[in-house]
């Protein structure tokens, strides 16, 4: 069997690099970005503050860190969601 032969018929693992996303372009697309991925956690109930313990509700995948004087917060992801 010839080396070329071997490989025909096998289909390409993992995505194509014309599917990935693309990257945001600027510190300020990369700052929006990340704002909105926290607001958007924020939302879902997926941030929490841990209780005095330092513990997080099993809903929680993120830990609530620091809220900032500008109304943002800042967030540390803690686990996984699981189903």
């Amino acid at each position: 069997m010839t080396k070329k032969s071997a490989t025909r018929g096998r289909k390409r693992k993992g995505p194509r690099v014309a599917s990935k996303a693309a990257a945001p372009t600027s510190t300020h697309d990369a700052r929006e970005a990340s704002q909105r991925f926290v607001r958007d956690v924020v939302v879902r109930g997926e941030a929490a503050t841990p209780d005095k313990d330092g513990k997080l509700p099993l809903s929680a995948t993120h830990a609530i860190v620091r809220k900032k004087p500008d109304g943002t917060i800042e967030v540390q992801r803690a686990r996984f969601k699981t189903y």
